[in-house]
């Protein structure tokens, strides 16, 4: 079923585009889907039914308990979610790094993904980002001060940081949850209407996503081979809109997905480290591989011991994900408003594959596991509902944890699998820097017609003279709220910028 701007459940836009204000995932009826341009709409048997803007009660307690408690366990140095921070767990947890210091490094991580990248596509018509949660959660378990010298409940000292903490993380995610729904109600009533356009912010990824795979084998391997794997899913693209078997992308991404996977096997095959010469990458010296093994053992033997609130945070989070009230990045949230499961899911495999590897062996040589490794999102999405999602996501957190032994390992025997990972981290976030300047372009066009086209390539160009101060995968949704504020400034004067 297809329908143009004249639909009875779309507000059309000053850029022609057609901008629905709610939509559900599994819908039908036309009205209720978010599926832009032209809100091409399939029956979906995934996934649970999303409105826009987001439920504010299911919203704020999920917010509040996934704040509450991802703030326990990074205090207690048991998960964080910024990779950047869980090297230093370990050596803060054995005294070689004073919470100060911690603390400092968490803040100025926090910060910058938070401003740049978890705020500003999280805001108006868009399911939040879980960065708005965690960067904030992470900061704050390792600010509060801690006792680790017994369990949390045997002592004054560290019974009050697990309090302090779960408040503090609680009272941040509510009050971020009722934070954003403020401002998207204050978007949506200004005289240019700014909740609905900034979903065009990831309108050019979402459907672009199996350059994933692409791009990696053009920086991992050649530009021959990357035209090979463009050529192949473009077929499929095409090939799928002509059987109209729906969802052009999910089989271009399968396709370009098959190509890199051949080969990397081919490359595993030929990089594969023999049994007697494998050794733990970051072991210090050959002599202590057998020394080293055990700290590792018994780093995810500290994993374990705290596997019930893990899988408790990861039960809430799935159930987060598949209400469409939480995301992990804008290209799976558009994708699941729209009712799209399969390929939102497709995407978060994508992240986890990239990241896995990284998040794995950091957990394995630290003894802090990782707060989400992306699956979550892969998982809840195909669930039927949030209570389904959330006892899947929980054994997937359990088996997950038991893993991590297993997949370093076998890391080490396929040094190739980490070195592709890495490059696809790459990839991914060079197809959302250039996806989502365009759609900046886009939503600034919805905001102030053509001058706001104009100011988000100024800013690109600002921005890349003065060495990106802005991350570059944010520049042009910072442009595009800036035009559209500026657009609203000239209406409250009577003044029109188109």
């Amino acid at each position: 079923m297809r329908c143009g701007p004249a639909c009875p459940g779309h507000h059309g836009s000053r850029a022609g585009v057609p901008l629905p204000r709610h939509s559900r995932s599994g819908a039908t009826a036309c009205p209720r889907h978010s599926v832009l341009p032209g809100c091409e709409v399939s029956t979906v048997t995934f996934g649970h039914t999303v409105a826009l803007p987001v439920p504010l009660v299911p919203s704020i307690a999920l917010f509040g308990a996934i704040g509450a408690l991802s703030a326990v366990l990074a205090h207690r140095g048991v998960s964080v979610f910024h990779d950047g921070l869980r090297p230093v767990m370990r050596s803060f947890r054995i005294g070689e790094l004073s919470r100060p210091e911690v603390s400092r490094t968490s803040f100025t991580l926090a910060w910058g993904f938070l401003w740049a990248f978890g705020l500003p596509y999280s805001v108006g018509f868009a399911i939040p980002l879980a960065y708005v949660i965690f960067m904030a959660t992470d900061w704050i378990g390792v600010t509060v001060p801690a006792d680790y010298s017994s369990r949390w409940y045997r002592s004054k000292r560290a019974l009050g940081g697990v309090a302090q903490a779960l408040v503090l993380g609680g009272v941040w995610g509510a009050g971020m949850a009722l934070l954003l729904r403020l401002v998207t109600e204050g978007m949506h009533r200004l005289p240019v209407d700014m909740a609905d356009p900034v979903r065009l912010f990831a309108q050019p990824a979402s459907g672009a996503f199996f350059l994933f795979a692409v791009l990696t084998i053009a920086y991992h391997y050649d530009l021959r081979r990357a035209l090979i794997a463009l050529v192949a899913s473009s077929v499929a693209w095409f090939g799928a809109r002509t059987a109209g078997v729906g969802q052009p992308s999910v089989w271009a991404f399968a396709v370009a997905t098959a190509v890199l996977l051949v080969f990397a096997v081919r490359e595993a095959r030929r990089s594969k480290v023999a049994p007697e010469e494998s050794a733990v990458a970051w072991a210090v010296e050959e002599d202590d591989e057998e020394e080293e093994d055990d700290v590792f053992v018994e780093n995810v033997r500290r994993i374990r011991r705290s596997i019930v609130p893990i899988a408790v945070l990861s039960a809430l989070m799935g159930a987060a994900y598949n209400w469409g009230v939480m995301t992990n990045d804008p290209i799976s949230g558009l994708l699941y408003t729209q009712g799209l499961a399969v390929p939102a899911a497709l995407v978060g495999v994508a992240w986890a594959f990239a990241f896995l590897p990284m998040k794995f062996t950091t957990a394995v040589v630290t003894g802090c596991m990782v707060t989400h490794t992306f699956l979550e999102l892969s998982v809840a999405v195909l669930m039927p509902n949030p209570a389904w999602a959330a006892l899947a996501c929980a054994a997937l957190s359990v088996l997950q944890v038991y893993l991590l032994l297993p997949v370093v390992r076998g890391l080490e025997k396929f040094p190739a699998i980490r070195e592709v990972a890495d490059v696809l981290r790459t990839a991914i976030f060079h197809v959302m820097e250039i996806g989502f300047l365009v759609g900046g372009a886009l939503a600034a066009s919805a905001f102030a017609g053509q001058w706001g086209i104009a100011v988000v390539i100024m800013a690109w160009f600002v921005n890349s003279r003065k060495n990106s101060p802005v991350m570059p995968i944010s520049i042009g949704a910072y442009a595009a709220l800036a035009a559209g504020l500026f657009a609203n400034v000239l209406a409250l004067l009577g003044l029109h910028v188109h």
